[in-house]
């Protein structure tokens, strides 16, 4: 076991109390400061990037990583938690540590024992190659004795695992395969694929008749040839999908019996269905519907289905998600683990049919498992624990992961009245007022200009501004290298204390595109083994309510410039895109020379990632890819401005993309960190100097931010990062430290438009208003030249040695068009001590392992985590 692994669970060994008397009722959370920063607070809750407030009940462990599912072992002694990069086994009562599995990648799901042996089995998928199964034996005391690898060839993607019940067989989905692998479990052979629906996952089988159930989260195949159905693409399955949001439009369970696995059944579920579980007598199948916010239920003698619906807080909105589910011992009681409302619902049965809801407890952030121990007591595990990102020398980092698991026994489901109301109250956090322009629509404002760049945190690029909240040690772009950001944050206001929602961009986009990141996205994290569909071009990544401008009492025209597309070539002659492959594409050298000798339109173009979007995208406007400099970009937005200008209207919403500040470490064919980051800062300063001197910018707003903060370290929270608000009607030369994140971003648009909020989570946004002034300020903006040159070079190979040299050598494996296919944690040392120097210590964020401690919870509500 490493050394890191050790100090994880050092203290964990000693076992934790049981809950003590609860109190009469949950307490509740104050109305909360503007300027409160995100993270843990001195009353003992935490403020989440999500418009969410955090004080999970229970006793809880913390796992450093993003673990995505726990079981129990067959004698109940154990709890094993499948993680990033393996699986940590736990006492099932006390939560010590007993013994950790390493692996390559694991999968979105997949772990379980082996009935009648003491053999545990692990889903194991990288984005790339060979998937396998892990077995691994364990001793009588849970110690590791030996493991052996299954390979599946060919990128299947192993999903979810169960065994018959006498364990001679085990039933794998293959979810790439959109099929069910048959083990001979003790022969370690694959015996036979069962064809079912699209993408499968989680799996279950019934120990009285042997009969398998799978959940297809892409639910039915669609029919050949049929007109009326439409499809995308989820890795290389077509997929049926809505014709206006491009979300998957079916989910469904497929049932197989052992005796006719030839002719499997199929039946309808919610969408996206992700986990399936079977009550101990064998009469009841619960399907959690992630995309639904409901729970199939099913007669497994009749197979007939009820629908719960899982309510959402505010009410009447959407994002309870339910990820997970398990029955209670006598099947009388069901638990759903609520990935959107950071809660443990629970439905007491009142009928054979009839599912009511007892009520809700608070977890950790974002629960995906839920299993009953034979005590009745429940484990839950959480992926994202309780948002610590903290690590030594005051610095935090989005992509320092910390899980946690935790228990709750059977007398904490006397307080579900207080659980819910706590849980209600943490779902809707209360400010104080902003100020500013409250009725936004009221200014005017016809066109807004969505910007977004990647991966910098605030204390980056703007911490060498006097006025904010910042710690300059982190400072690594400053001034000389964004003159435009600085002067648009001094010219007009200065924002610092904006977060991501985000970690990296696979869910940065998203929640910018949809305010919602799918539990399918965010188990995906160790690998992305369909793909890292950033870009959505996965339907199964989309929101069944759509993108956020969907849904407007009319139409916006709507212009997407670089987002949500994928790389093509543009033809000139015609007028049109095609396809191209993009490791086709030339390198960075040969597009900077099409910028400066004028034929920056032979560059790449884009193509719709979402089939449903297609009418919005700007094909001609570069997609996302290192190898293009951003100035390209800013020469494609001018274009169209100028085509703006001659038609005389321009478009409601324009969403654009830049890529150069994130980037391409030390790899000798691109520029230096520096000047890649100066050349987004001058791209961005002329297409606002462009805008500010055409005929629409009286009624224009330009909101800029980046995807997600991953590259970077910052003294406040890993999430802070920069957000730009420009325009006539933003205020000048103002500070505002008032608590926004991207979910306020994309309100302050829809109330622009008048959109309603489909999501829970921007029902619970705040507009930025205090960022507004009544009265119009019309003045121009001129663009400021860095003082970095574009094109300085990093250097040759050859020149180096020692670790700049190696520093060179990581850079060369990065993929420049899969910008975020970049190991971080290698890439942040790179342009740390690029930007200060080889002999500068890298403020090192493995601390936040060292610090992951079981925390005790008595009574009804958490207790108190150190302020800030």
């Amino acid at each position: 076991m490493t050394t890191r692994r050790l100090a994880l669970f050092a203290a964990a060994a000693v076992a934790l109390s049981a809950v003590a008397v609860f109190s009469a009722q949950a307490p509740l959370f104050p109305v909360l400061k503007n300027s409160i920063f995100a993270g843990p607070q001195k009353e003992g809750f935490s403020l989440l990037v999500t418009n969410q407030i955090l004080r999970p009940w229970g006793d809880r462990v913390s796992i450093a990583g993003r673990p995505v599912e726990g079981a129990f072992s067959p004698d109940g002694r154990f709890l094993a938690v499948l993680n990033m990069h393996g699986a940590e086994l736990l006492d099932a009562g006390t939560l010590a540590h007993v013994a950790s599995v390493a692996t390559k990648a694991t999968s979105y799901g997949g772990i379980a024992f082996r009935p009648g042996t003491n053999e545990l089995w692990i889903c194991e998928s990288a984005r790339s190659g060979d998937d396998a199964l892990i077995v691994v034996t364990l001793g009588a005391n849970g110690s590791t004795e030996k493991a052996e690898r299954l390979r599946f060839p060919e990128h299947p993607v192993p999903a979810g695992i169960a065994f018959s019940p006498d364990g001679k067989l085990a039933y794998v989905s293959l979810s790439s395969n959109d099929s069910v692998a048959v083990v001979d479990a003790a022969g370690r052979e694959i015996v036979r694929e069962i064809p079912v629906g699209i993408a499968p996952m989680a799996i279950a089988v019934s120990k009285q008749t042997g009969r398998i159930y799978v959940t297809n989260r892409g639910g039915r195949r669609p029919q050949t040839g049929a007109a009326s159905e439409h499809v995308a693409y989820s890795a290389h399955s077509e997929v049926l999908t809505d014709t206006g949001t491009g979300s998957t439009a079916t989910g469904t369970l497929t049932l197989i019996d052992p005796q006719a696995p030839e002719t499997p059944h199929h039946f309808a579920t919610g969408l996206a269905p992700a986990a399936v579980t079977i009550s101990a007598d064998g009469s009841t199948i619960a399907v959690a519907n992630a995309h639904s916010d409901s729970v199939t239920v099913f007669d497994s003698a009749r197979m007939t289905s009820a629908e719960v619906k899982v309510p959402s807080y505010p009410e009447g909105t959407f994002g309870s998600q339910p990820v997970s589910v398990a029955f209670s011992k006598d099947a009388k009681r069901l638990f759903v683990a609520c990935g959107g409302l950071n809660a443990l619902a629970v439905f007491d049965r009142v009928e054979p049919r009839n599912w009511r809801l007892a009520g809700m407890l608070p977890t950790a952030w974002f629960p995906l498992s839920v299993a009953v121990a034979g005590d009745e007591s429940v484990r839950v595990v959480s992926i994202k624990g309780v948002g610590n990102n903290a690590g030594q020398a005051g610095g935090h980092n989005s992509r320092n992961y910390e899980g946690a698991v935790s228990s709750y026994p059977p007398a904490m489901f006397t307080r579900l009245d207080a659980g819910t109301r706590e849980v209600r109250a943490g779902n809707a956090p209360k400010f104080e007022p902003a100020g500013g322009v409250a009725n936004l629509a009221s200014l005017g404002i016809r066109h807004v200009f969505l910007i977004i760049k990647e991966n910098r945190t605030y204390d980056q690029v703007l911490s060498d501004l006097p006025r904010g909240e910042r710690d300059p040690r982190f400072l690594m772009y400053g001034r000389d290298v964004t003159p435009n950001h600085h002067a648009l944050a001094e010219q007009y206001v200065l924002l610092d204390n904006f977060y991501t929602s985000s970690a990296i961009s696979f869910d940065g986009h998203q929640w910018l595109m949809m305010a919602f990141v799918s539990d399918y996205v965010e188990r995906s994290f160790a690998s992305s083994p369909r793909g890292y569909s950033w870009n959505m071009d996965d339907a199964l990544t989309v929101a069944p309510t759509g993108f956020f401008w969907q849904g407007a009492p009319r139409p916006l025209d709507v212009k997407l410039m670089g987002e949500l597309t994928n790389p093509a070539q543009w033809d000139s002659a015609t007028k049109t895109v095609k396809d191209i492959n993009e490791i086709d594409l030339p390198g960075w050298t040969h597009h900077w020379k099409q910028f400066k000798e004028g034929r920056w339109r032979e560059a790449s173009a884009s193509r719709p990632a979402v089939p449903a979007l297609a009418k919005l995208v700007v094909t001609d406007y570069p997609t996302s890819t290192m190898n293009i400099t951003d100035q390209i970009r800013a020469e494609a937005f001018l274009a169209e401005i100028q085509k703006w200008e001659k038609a005389g209207s321009a478009p409601e919403l324009a969403v654009v993309t830049m890529t150069s500040d994130h980037t391409m470490g030390k790899s000798p064919e691109f520029p230096t960190p520096q000047a890649m980051v100066a050349d987004n800062d001058l791209a961005l300063g002329r297409m606002i100097e462009a805008l500010s001197k055409s005929r629409f910018w009286a009624q224009s707003l330009v909101l800029v931010t980046e995807d997600d903060a991953q590259d970077g370290v910052d003294h406040v929270d890993g999430h802070r990062t920069l957000c730009l608000a420009i325009g006539p009607h933003v205020r000048r030369g103002a500070l505002d430290s008032t608590n926004y994140n991207h979910t306020s971003l994309i309100r302050t648009m829809q109330e622009i438009f008048r959109i309603p909020p489909r999501t829970r989570f921007l029902a619970t946004a705040r507009p930025m208003t205090s960022i507004f002034q009544a009265k119009p300020d019309l003045t121009p903006y001129k663009a400021l030249q860095p003082a970095i040159p574009l094109t300085q070079m990093n250097p040759p190979l050859r020149s180096l040695s020692g670790r700049a040299r190696e520093a060179a050598l990581a850079s060369m494996r990065f993929n420049p068009n899969h910008i975020d296919d970049i190991p971080s944690a290698t890439m942040n040392r790179i342009l740390w001590w690029e930007a200060k120097g080889y002999s500068t210590p890298y403020p090192d964020m493995s601390s936040v392992r060292a610090a992951a401690k079981p925390l005790r919870r008595s009574g009804t509500s958490g207790t108190a985590s150190p302020a800030r």
